[in-house]
Protein backbone atom coordinates (compact mmCIF):
# COMPACT_ATOMS: atom_id res chain seq x y z
CA UNK A 1 0.00 0.00 0.00
CA UNK A 2 1.52 3.50 -1.12
CA UNK A 3 1.75 6.32 1.30
CA UNK A 4 -1.47 7.96 -0.37
CA UNK A 5 -3.39 5.12 0.52
CA UNK A 6 -2.48 4.95 3.85
CA UNK A 7 -3.11 8.11 4.89
CA UNK A 8 -6.27 7.96 3.44
CA UNK A 9 -7.28 4.99 5.33
CA UNK A 10 -6.26 6.18 8.27
CA UNK A 11 -8.77 9.41 7.73
CA UNK A 12 -11.66 6.96 7.09
CA UNK A 13 -11.03 5.04 10.18
CA UNK A 14 -10.20 7.69 12.17
CA UNK A 15 -13.63 8.99 11.08
CA UNK A 16 -15.65 6.08 11.73
CA UNK A 17 -13.99 5.54 15.09
CA UNK A 18 -15.03 9.42 16.69
CA UNK A 19 -18.02 9.55 17.45
CA UNK A 20 -20.21 12.83 16.68
CA UNK A 21 -22.53 14.61 19.41
CA UNK A 22 -25.78 12.57 19.42
CA UNK A 23 -29.10 12.96 20.16
CA UNK A 24 -30.01 10.28 22.26
CA UNK A 25 -33.59 8.81 23.14
CA UNK A 26 -33.29 8.96 27.17
CA UNK A 27 -32.85 6.10 29.38
CA UNK A 28 -35.47 3.66 30.91
CA UNK A 29 -37.67 5.82 33.20
CA UNK A 30 -36.42 8.86 31.59
CA UNK A 31 -33.86 11.16 32.40
CA UNK A 32 -35.75 14.31 31.09
CA UNK A 33 -38.98 15.07 31.13
CA UNK A 34 -41.07 18.45 30.36
CA UNK A 35 -42.88 19.35 33.27
CA UNK A 36 -44.62 21.99 32.44
CA UNK A 37 -46.79 22.98 30.15
CA UNK A 38 -48.90 19.81 30.63
CA UNK A 39 -49.49 17.52 27.57
CA UNK A 40 -52.87 18.94 26.00
CA UNK A 41 -52.93 22.46 27.77
CA UNK A 42 -54.14 25.43 25.90
CA UNK A 43 -51.80 27.71 25.77
CA UNK A 44 -51.58 31.69 24.93
CA UNK A 45 -49.11 34.67 24.69
CA UNK A 46 -45.78 34.17 27.03
CA UNK A 47 -45.94 30.44 28.25
CA UNK A 48 -42.67 28.87 30.46
CA UNK A 49 -41.65 25.97 29.58
CA UNK A 50 -39.80 23.45 32.20
CA UNK A 51 -37.95 20.49 31.81
CA UNK A 52 -37.35 18.11 35.12
CA UNK A 53 -33.84 16.38 34.64
CA UNK A 54 -34.25 13.09 36.77
CA UNK A 55 -30.90 11.14 35.86
CA UNK A 56 -27.94 13.18 35.25
CA UNK A 57 -25.56 10.09 34.86
CA UNK A 58 -21.46 10.22 35.54
CA UNK A 59 -21.34 13.45 33.10
CA UNK A 60 -23.79 15.38 34.72
CA UNK A 61 -26.00 17.65 32.88
CA UNK A 62 -24.84 21.18 31.90
CA UNK A 63 -27.91 22.57 30.19
CA UNK A 64 -31.43 21.65 28.75
CA UNK A 65 -32.46 23.19 25.46
CA UNK A 66 -36.08 23.56 24.19
CA UNK A 67 -37.34 22.85 20.62
CA UNK A 68 -40.99 23.37 19.65
CA UNK A 69 -41.65 21.52 15.95
CA UNK A 70 -38.15 20.80 16.12
CA UNK A 71 -37.40 24.19 15.89
CA UNK A 72 -34.63 25.33 18.68
CA UNK A 73 -36.06 28.26 21.12
CA UNK A 74 -33.64 28.11 23.90
CA UNK A 75 -31.75 26.49 26.70
CA UNK A 76 -31.09 26.61 30.57
CA UNK A 77 -27.86 25.56 32.31
CA UNK A 78 -28.88 25.62 35.64
CA UNK A 79 -31.81 24.17 37.40
CA UNK A 80 -34.98 24.57 37.54
CA UNK A 81 -34.42 24.34 33.96
CA UNK A 82 -37.46 26.75 32.71
CA UNK A 83 -37.38 29.36 29.69
CA UNK A 84 -39.85 31.73 28.22
CA UNK A 85 -41.47 31.24 25.17
CA UNK A 86 -44.03 33.55 22.96
CA UNK A 87 -46.08 31.15 21.51
CA UNK A 88 -47.71 34.05 19.07
CA UNK A 89 -44.55 32.97 16.82
CA UNK A 90 -46.25 29.93 15.87
CA UNK A 91 -49.80 29.19 14.23
CA UNK A 92 -52.39 28.48 16.49
CA UNK A 93 -53.10 25.01 16.84
CA UNK A 94 -51.32 21.61 18.08
CA UNK A 95 -47.48 21.70 18.34
CA UNK A 96 -44.35 20.27 20.08
CA UNK A 97 -42.38 20.84 22.50
CA UNK A 98 -39.56 18.63 23.40
CA UNK A 99 -36.49 18.63 26.15
CA UNK A 100 -32.83 17.95 25.41
CA UNK A 101 -30.62 17.61 28.18
CA UNK A 102 -26.77 17.55 27.55
CA UNK A 103 -24.15 16.46 29.25
CA UNK A 104 -20.29 17.27 29.28
CA UNK A 105 -19.92 15.04 26.71
CA UNK A 106 -21.93 17.16 24.37
CA UNK A 107 -24.13 13.76 24.44
CA UNK A 108 -28.00 15.26 24.47
CA UNK A 109 -31.14 13.11 25.37
CA UNK A 110 -34.26 13.96 24.64
CA UNK A 111 -37.60 13.95 26.62
CA UNK A 112 -41.10 12.37 25.40
CA UNK A 113 -42.78 14.81 23.27
CA UNK A 114 -45.94 17.09 24.69
CA UNK A 115 -48.08 18.53 22.38
CA UNK A 116 -49.99 21.70 23.49
CA UNK A 117 -52.84 23.84 21.41
CA UNK A 118 -51.64 27.34 21.12
CA UNK A 119 -54.99 29.87 21.26
CA UNK A 120 -53.92 32.93 20.47
CA UNK A 121 -56.48 34.70 18.55
CA UNK A 122 -58.96 36.41 20.80
CA UNK A 123 -62.63 34.54 20.90
CA UNK A 124 -65.43 36.94 19.87
CA UNK A 125 -66.72 38.20 23.25
CA UNK A 126 -70.06 36.40 24.03
CA UNK A 127 -73.28 38.34 23.58
CA UNK A 128 -74.68 39.61 26.98
CA UNK A 129 -78.04 37.68 27.83
CA UNK A 130 -80.11 40.09 30.50
CA UNK A 131 -82.72 37.71 32.47
CA UNK A 132 -85.24 39.57 33.87
CA UNK A 133 -85.80 38.89 38.06
CA UNK A 134 -88.97 37.06 36.98
CA UNK A 135 -87.42 34.42 34.52
CA UNK A 136 -87.70 30.96 35.31
CA UNK A 137 -84.15 30.50 35.93
CA UNK A 138 -84.38 32.54 39.06
CA UNK A 139 -86.33 30.07 42.12
CA UNK A 140 -87.34 32.45 45.13
CA UNK A 141 -88.10 31.27 48.62
CA UNK A 142 -91.02 32.90 50.57
CA UNK A 143 -90.65 36.23 51.76
CA UNK A 144 -90.39 38.32 48.33
CA UNK A 145 -92.28 40.94 47.11
CA UNK A 146 -93.14 42.25 43.54
CA UNK A 147 -92.54 45.62 42.90
CA UNK A 148 -93.84 47.29 39.72
CA UNK A 149 -92.96 50.61 38.03
CA UNK A 150 -94.99 52.80 40.36
CA UNK A 151 -91.43 55.56 40.14
CA UNK A 152 -88.86 53.61 39.07
CA UNK A 153 -87.74 52.15 35.49
CA UNK A 154 -86.61 48.53 36.83
CA UNK A 155 -85.49 46.42 33.82
CA UNK A 156 -88.50 44.67 32.33
CA UNK A 157 -90.75 47.11 34.14
CA UNK A 158 -90.64 45.25 37.52
CA UNK A 159 -88.49 44.02 40.46
CA UNK A 160 -88.47 41.52 43.36
CA UNK A 161 -87.52 42.88 46.75
CA UNK A 162 -87.42 41.78 50.52
CA UNK A 163 -86.09 42.22 53.46
CA UNK A 164 -87.26 39.03 55.60
CA UNK A 165 -84.18 37.60 56.90
CA UNK A 166 -83.24 34.26 55.11
CA UNK A 167 -85.16 34.76 52.16
CA UNK A 168 -83.45 33.37 49.21
CA UNK A 169 -83.05 33.96 45.45
CA UNK A 170 -81.71 31.34 43.53
CA UNK A 171 -80.60 31.94 39.99
CA UNK A 172 -79.06 28.95 37.79
CA UNK A 173 -76.85 30.37 35.11
CA UNK A 174 -74.26 28.98 32.38
CA UNK A 175 -71.36 30.56 32.14
CA UNK A 176 -67.63 32.07 33.17
CA UNK A 177 -69.27 35.25 34.77
CA UNK A 178 -72.06 36.56 35.98
CA UNK A 179 -73.27 39.86 37.40
CA UNK A 180 -76.37 41.18 39.51
CA UNK A 181 -78.28 44.16 38.52
CA UNK A 182 -79.70 45.45 41.59
CA UNK A 183 -80.81 49.00 43.89
CA UNK A 184 -78.34 50.88 45.79
CA UNK A 185 -80.13 53.48 48.22
CA UNK A 186 -80.63 54.72 51.38
CA UNK A 187 -82.54 51.96 52.23
CA UNK A 188 -80.44 49.27 50.87
CA UNK A 189 -79.68 46.19 53.57
CA UNK A 190 -76.66 43.58 53.45
CA UNK A 191 -77.41 40.48 51.22
CA UNK A 192 -75.25 37.26 51.44
CA UNK A 193 -74.06 36.28 47.96
CA UNK A 194 -73.24 32.36 47.44
CA UNK A 195 -71.58 30.43 44.11
CA UNK A 196 -72.67 26.95 43.54
CA UNK A 197 -73.32 26.91 47.51
CA UNK A 198 -70.13 28.43 48.55
CA UNK A 199 -70.40 32.04 50.56
CA UNK A 200 -68.72 34.52 48.61
CA UNK A 201 -69.63 37.45 49.53
CA UNK A 202 -71.43 39.88 51.94
CA UNK A 203 -73.00 42.66 49.59
CA UNK A 204 -73.66 46.21 51.09
CA UNK A 205 -76.53 48.01 49.35
CA UNK A 206 -76.64 51.40 51.23
CA UNK A 207 -75.54 54.26 49.05
CA UNK A 208 -76.02 57.94 49.93
CA UNK A 209 -78.52 58.25 46.48
CA UNK A 210 -80.85 55.87 44.17
CA UNK A 211 -78.73 53.95 41.76
CA UNK A 212 -81.04 51.84 39.71
CA UNK A 213 -80.05 49.21 37.72
CA UNK A 214 -76.38 49.24 38.65
CA UNK A 215 -74.61 45.68 38.86
CA UNK A 216 -74.26 45.60 42.88
CA UNK A 217 -72.19 42.18 42.66
CA UNK A 218 -69.87 40.01 39.99
CA UNK A 219 -68.41 37.01 39.63
CA UNK A 220 -65.59 36.17 37.09
CA UNK A 221 -63.09 33.39 36.59
CA UNK A 222 -65.61 30.62 37.11
CA UNK A 223 -65.58 27.26 34.90
CA UNK A 224 -67.62 27.26 31.78
CA UNK A 225 -70.35 25.26 33.22
CA UNK A 226 -73.88 25.57 35.29
CA UNK A 227 -73.73 27.09 38.44
CA UNK A 228 -76.07 28.66 41.29
CA UNK A 229 -76.01 32.25 42.48
CA UNK A 230 -77.95 32.67 45.75
CA UNK A 231 -79.05 35.26 47.46
CA UNK A 232 -79.85 35.76 50.73
CA UNK A 233 -81.40 38.45 52.65
CA UNK A 234 -79.39 38.82 56.13
CA UNK A 235 -82.03 41.75 57.78
CA UNK A 236 -78.73 43.28 58.28
CA UNK A 237 -77.80 46.95 57.78
CA UNK A 238 -75.00 49.73 57.16
CA UNK A 239 -75.80 51.99 59.95
CA UNK A 240 -76.59 55.12 57.99
CA UNK A 241 -79.39 52.85 56.11
CA UNK A 242 -82.67 53.08 57.22
CA UNK A 243 -84.31 49.40 56.33
CA UNK A 244 -82.44 46.22 55.38
CA UNK A 245 -84.08 46.27 51.45
CA UNK A 246 -82.82 43.43 49.28
CA UNK A 247 -83.81 43.59 45.47
CA UNK A 248 -83.31 41.62 42.36
CA UNK A 249 -83.57 43.68 39.24
CA UNK A 250 -81.90 41.17 36.60
CA UNK A 251 -78.80 39.42 35.98
CA UNK A 252 -76.29 39.64 33.41
CA UNK A 253 -74.61 36.93 31.79
CA UNK A 254 -71.33 37.15 31.46
CA UNK A 255 -70.71 40.05 33.27
CA UNK A 256 -70.32 43.09 31.71
CA UNK A 257 -67.75 46.24 32.92
CA UNK A 258 -69.83 48.56 32.82
CA UNK A 259 -68.75 52.19 34.20
CA UNK A 260 -72.34 54.64 35.14
CA UNK A 261 -71.31 58.47 33.68
CA UNK A 262 -73.27 61.33 35.28
CA UNK A 263 -75.14 64.09 33.68
CA UNK A 264 -72.25 66.48 34.95
CA UNK A 265 -69.17 64.12 32.89
CA UNK A 266 -66.62 66.36 31.62
CA UNK A 267 -66.56 64.33 28.82
CA UNK A 268 -70.10 65.50 27.94
CA UNK A 269 -70.87 69.26 25.80
CA UNK A 270 -73.87 70.97 26.53
CA UNK A 271 -75.23 73.30 24.11
CA UNK A 272 -77.44 76.02 24.94
CA UNK A 273 -80.70 75.12 26.51
CA UNK A 274 -80.25 73.15 28.99
CA UNK A 275 -80.65 73.45 32.37
CA UNK A 276 -78.24 71.72 35.10
CA UNK A 277 -78.50 70.63 39.21
CA UNK A 278 -82.66 69.45 38.48
CA UNK A 279 -83.29 67.53 41.90
CA UNK A 280 -87.56 67.32 42.40
CA UNK A 281 -86.71 63.18 41.81
CA UNK A 282 -84.39 60.67 43.05
CA UNK A 283 -82.06 61.13 40.19
CA UNK A 284 -78.96 58.67 40.08
CA UNK A 285 -76.16 60.94 41.92
CA UNK A 286 -78.91 63.49 43.19
CA UNK A 287 -79.32 65.29 39.89
CA UNK A 288 -80.03 65.96 36.58
CA UNK A 289 -80.13 67.92 33.25
CA UNK A 290 -83.20 68.75 31.53
CA UNK A 291 -84.17 70.95 28.71
CA UNK A 292 -87.61 71.47 26.44
CA UNK A 293 -85.92 73.81 24.24
CA UNK A 294 -86.26 73.03 20.52
CA UNK A 295 -82.68 71.77 19.05
CA UNK A 296 -81.22 71.99 22.89
CA UNK A 297 -78.38 69.22 22.11
CA UNK A 298 -76.18 67.32 24.49
CA UNK A 299 -72.87 65.20 23.48
CA UNK A 300 -71.15 62.31 24.94
CA UNK A 301 -67.83 61.64 23.96
CA UNK A 302 -67.34 58.03 25.19
CA UNK A 303 -65.16 54.76 24.38
CA UNK A 304 -67.35 51.13 24.97
CA UNK A 305 -68.86 48.32 23.01
CA UNK A 306 -72.30 49.74 24.25
CA UNK A 307 -74.62 52.95 26.33
CA UNK A 308 -77.23 53.32 27.97
CA UNK A 309 -78.68 56.59 28.68
CA UNK A 310 -81.04 56.90 31.70
CA UNK A 311 -83.41 59.79 31.65
CA UNK A 312 -87.00 59.85 32.50
CA UNK A 313 -90.45 58.48 30.97
CA UNK A 314 -93.72 60.07 32.42
CA UNK A 315 -96.70 62.11 32.07
CA UNK A 316 -94.84 65.39 31.29
CA UNK A 317 -92.01 63.95 29.23
CA UNK A 318 -91.17 64.89 25.92
CA UNK A 319 -89.69 64.06 22.61
CA UNK A 320 -86.18 63.46 21.76
CA UNK A 321 -83.96 63.06 18.63
CA UNK A 322 -80.37 60.98 18.95
CA UNK A 323 -77.40 60.47 16.97
CA UNK A 324 -74.71 57.92 17.25
CA UNK A 325 -71.88 59.33 16.03
CA UNK A 326 -72.89 61.53 13.98
CA UNK A 327 -75.58 59.22 12.23
CA UNK A 328 -79.53 59.57 13.30
CA UNK A 329 -80.90 56.66 15.69
CA UNK A 330 -84.33 57.67 15.84
CA UNK A 331 -86.57 59.83 17.64
CA UNK A 332 -87.62 58.81 21.14
CA UNK A 333 -91.77 59.89 22.63
CA UNK A 334 -90.59 60.09 26.60
CA UNK A 335 -94.49 59.85 27.38
CA UNK A 336 -96.15 57.80 30.04
CA UNK A 337 -98.88 57.50 31.92
CA UNK A 338 -96.58 57.29 35.32
CA UNK A 339 -93.49 57.69 36.25
CA UNK A 340 -90.28 55.87 35.06
CA UNK A 341 -87.39 57.93 36.89
CA UNK A 342 -83.89 56.21 35.88
CA UNK A 343 -85.65 54.49 33.35
CA UNK A 344 -83.21 53.25 30.34
CA UNK A 345 -84.73 55.23 27.06
CA UNK A 346 -82.62 54.30 24.65
CA UNK A 347 -79.75 52.05 24.29
CA UNK A 348 -77.32 51.10 21.56
CA UNK A 349 -75.26 47.66 22.11
CA UNK A 350 -72.85 45.62 19.44
CA UNK A 351 -70.61 49.06 18.79
CA UNK A 352 -66.69 48.67 17.65
CA UNK A 353 -64.69 48.82 20.78
CA UNK A 354 -63.16 52.29 20.69
CA UNK A 355 -64.79 56.18 20.38
CA UNK A 356 -67.89 56.99 20.28
CA UNK A 357 -70.42 59.62 20.74
CA UNK A 358 -73.88 59.90 21.71
CA UNK A 359 -75.76 63.31 21.16
CA UNK A 360 -79.71 63.64 22.34
CA UNK A 361 -81.56 66.81 21.19
CA UNK A 362 -84.51 67.95 22.98
CA UNK A 363 -87.43 69.09 19.86
CA UNK A 364 -89.55 70.81 22.34
CA UNK A 365 -92.52 68.45 20.60
CA UNK A 366 -94.44 66.19 23.21
CA UNK A 367 -97.11 63.09 22.74
CA UNK A 368 -100.22 64.49 22.75
CA UNK A 369 -101.28 63.57 26.15
CA UNK A 370 -98.50 64.97 27.74
CA UNK A 371 -98.56 67.88 29.77
CA UNK A 372 -94.85 69.27 28.86
CA UNK A 373 -91.99 68.02 26.70
CA UNK A 374 -89.27 67.69 29.28
CA UNK A 375 -86.02 65.75 28.17
CA UNK A 376 -83.96 64.67 30.91
CA UNK A 377 -80.13 63.88 31.29
CA UNK A 378 -79.68 61.97 34.31
CA UNK A 379 -76.44 59.50 33.42
CA UNK A 380 -75.03 56.72 30.99
CA UNK A 381 -74.45 53.24 31.79
CA UNK A 382 -70.91 52.54 29.12
CA UNK A 383 -69.82 49.27 28.83
CA UNK A 384 -66.74 48.01 27.92
CA UNK A 385 -65.14 44.66 26.71
CA UNK A 386 -63.38 42.97 29.63
CA UNK A 387 -63.36 42.36 33.23
CA UNK A 388 -64.37 45.48 36.33
CA UNK A 389 -61.76 44.44 39.32
CA UNK A 390 -63.25 46.37 42.12
CA UNK A 391 -60.46 48.64 44.47
CA UNK A 392 -61.44 46.26 47.11
CA UNK A 393 -59.88 43.43 45.29
CA UNK A 394 -56.85 41.23 46.73
CA UNK A 395 -55.00 41.76 43.07
CA UNK A 396 -54.66 45.53 44.46
CA UNK A 397 -51.87 46.21 46.96
CA UNK A 398 -51.83 49.55 48.90
CA UNK A 399 -48.89 51.20 50.27
CA UNK A 400 -48.53 54.65 51.84
CA UNK A 401 -51.38 56.35 53.41
CA UNK A 402 -55.31 55.48 51.83
CA UNK A 403 -58.71 56.10 52.75
CA UNK A 404 -60.92 53.27 52.06
CA UNK A 405 -64.50 52.71 51.81
CA UNK A 406 -65.52 56.31 50.57
CA UNK A 407 -69.31 56.22 49.86
CA UNK A 408 -69.66 59.82 48.78
CA UNK A 409 -69.70 59.27 45.14
CA UNK A 410 -71.10 57.13 43.29
CA UNK A 411 -68.68 54.46 42.72
CA UNK A 412 -68.60 51.42 41.13
CA UNK A 413 -69.37 48.69 43.42
CA UNK A 414 -70.20 51.70 46.01
CA UNK A 415 -66.59 52.50 47.33
CA UNK A 416 -63.61 53.94 46.30
CA UNK A 417 -60.01 54.14 47.83
CA UNK A 418 -58.32 57.68 47.90
CA UNK A 419 -55.13 59.60 48.93
CA UNK A 420 -53.51 63.12 48.48
CA UNK A 421 -50.45 62.35 50.36
CA UNK A 422 -47.20 62.18 47.42
CA UNK A 423 -45.93 58.42 47.68
CA UNK A 424 -48.97 56.63 48.49
CA UNK A 425 -49.40 53.60 45.88
CA UNK A 426 -51.72 51.47 44.73
CA UNK A 427 -50.35 48.62 42.43
CA UNK A 428 -52.67 46.21 40.18
CA UNK A 429 -51.28 42.46 39.29
CA UNK A 430 -52.92 41.27 36.70
CA UNK A 431 -52.72 39.15 32.89
CA UNK A 432 -54.40 41.11 29.93
CA UNK A 433 -53.37 42.74 26.93
CA UNK A 434 -55.14 45.88 28.02
CA UNK A 435 -56.05 47.66 31.29
CA UNK A 436 -57.73 50.78 32.57
CA UNK A 437 -57.64 52.66 35.69
CA UNK A 438 -61.32 54.25 36.66
CA UNK A 439 -61.20 56.98 38.87
CA UNK A 440 -62.54 60.60 39.51
CA UNK A 441 -61.77 63.63 37.42
CA UNK A 442 -62.94 67.23 38.77
CA UNK A 443 -62.47 70.35 41.11
CA UNK A 444 -60.93 68.21 44.18
CA UNK A 445 -58.77 65.50 42.02
CA UNK A 446 -55.03 66.20 41.66
CA UNK A 447 -51.91 64.54 39.64
CA UNK A 448 -50.70 60.83 39.64
CA UNK A 449 -48.29 59.34 38.58
CA UNK A 450 -48.58 56.02 36.62
CA UNK A 451 -46.38 52.96 36.34
CA UNK A 452 -47.13 50.43 33.72
CA UNK A 453 -44.45 46.92 34.70
CA UNK A 454 -42.22 49.56 36.84
CA UNK A 455 -41.57 51.99 34.31
CA UNK A 456 -42.67 55.10 34.25
CA UNK A 457 -45.76 55.31 31.83
CA UNK A 458 -46.46 59.10 32.87
CA UNK A 459 -48.57 61.69 34.54
CA UNK A 460 -52.44 62.34 34.68
CA UNK A 461 -53.41 65.24 35.50
CA UNK A 462 -57.04 64.22 37.19
CA UNK A 463 -58.58 68.04 37.23
CA UNK A 464 -61.67 68.86 35.45
CA UNK A 465 -63.77 71.78 36.17
CA UNK A 466 -67.03 69.47 36.09
CA UNK A 467 -67.10 66.09 38.51
CA UNK A 468 -66.59 62.58 36.51
CA UNK A 469 -67.15 59.05 38.89
CA UNK A 470 -65.90 56.33 36.85
CA UNK A 471 -64.13 57.97 34.82
CA UNK A 472 -61.75 56.16 32.59
CA UNK A 473 -58.21 58.02 33.43
CA UNK A 474 -55.70 56.23 32.03
CA UNK A 475 -55.92 53.67 29.42
CA UNK A 476 -53.17 51.26 27.57
CA UNK A 477 -54.21 48.66 24.82
CA UNK A 478 -51.61 46.07 23.07
CA UNK A 479 -49.84 44.65 25.69
CA UNK A 480 -47.99 41.01 25.83
CA UNK A 481 -50.71 38.66 27.14
CA UNK A 482 -48.69 37.90 30.06
CA UNK A 483 -48.22 39.38 33.66
CA UNK A 484 -48.25 42.91 34.02
CA UNK A 485 -48.51 45.73 37.14
CA UNK A 486 -49.73 48.38 36.79
CA UNK A 487 -49.39 51.19 39.54
CA UNK A 488 -51.03 54.59 40.54
CA UNK A 489 -49.38 56.96 42.68
CA UNK A 490 -50.47 59.90 44.57
CA UNK A 491 -48.24 63.07 43.84
CA UNK A 492 -49.79 65.59 46.38
CA UNK A 493 -49.63 67.56 43.44
CA UNK A 494 -52.32 69.29 41.84
CA UNK A 495 -53.54 71.68 38.58
CA UNK A 496 -53.33 75.35 39.43
CA UNK A 497 -57.63 75.61 38.84
CA UNK A 498 -57.50 72.68 41.15
CA UNK A 499 -59.35 72.66 45.11
CA UNK A 500 -57.28 69.65 46.42
CA UNK A 501 -54.85 66.59 45.21
CA UNK A 502 -56.96 63.89 45.75
CA UNK A 503 -56.22 60.92 43.90
CA UNK A 504 -59.13 58.33 43.41
CA UNK A 505 -58.67 54.26 42.69
CA UNK A 506 -62.42 53.25 41.80
CA UNK A 507 -61.91 49.84 39.94
CA UNK A 508 -59.77 48.76 37.01
CA UNK A 509 -60.95 47.02 33.80
CA UNK A 510 -58.72 44.64 31.85
CA UNK A 511 -59.03 42.68 28.45
CA UNK A 512 -57.30 39.01 27.81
Amino acid sequence: MNSTRLATALTVACLIATPAPAQLASPSGGAVSVNAPSAGAAVRGTVTIGARVSETGAFGVTAVSFQVDGVAVAEDTSPPYAIEWDSRTVADGWHTIVALARDARGLQFASDPVQVTVANAVPPARPVVRFEQNDAATDYSPGWTHRNREWFGWSGGNATESFVPGARAVFSFTGTSVSWIGYRSGNGGIARVSIDGARFADVDLFAKTDEVGVPVFSAAGLTDSAHTLTIEVTGLKNPESFYPIVLVDAFDVPAMAVSRLQETDPALVYAAGWTQGERSKSWSGSAAATSATPGARTTLSFNGTSIRWRGYRGPDAGIARVYVDGGFAGEIDLYSPIHGVQDVVFAADGLANGDHTLAIEATGRSNSAASGAAIVIDAFDVANAGRRIEETDAAIAYGGDWIHANRNRTWSGATAAESNVDGARATLAFTATAVRWIGLRGRNTGIARVYLDGALAGEVDTYAPSEGPQNTLFAVDGLPDAKHTLTIEATGRKNPSANFAWIVVDAFDVRP
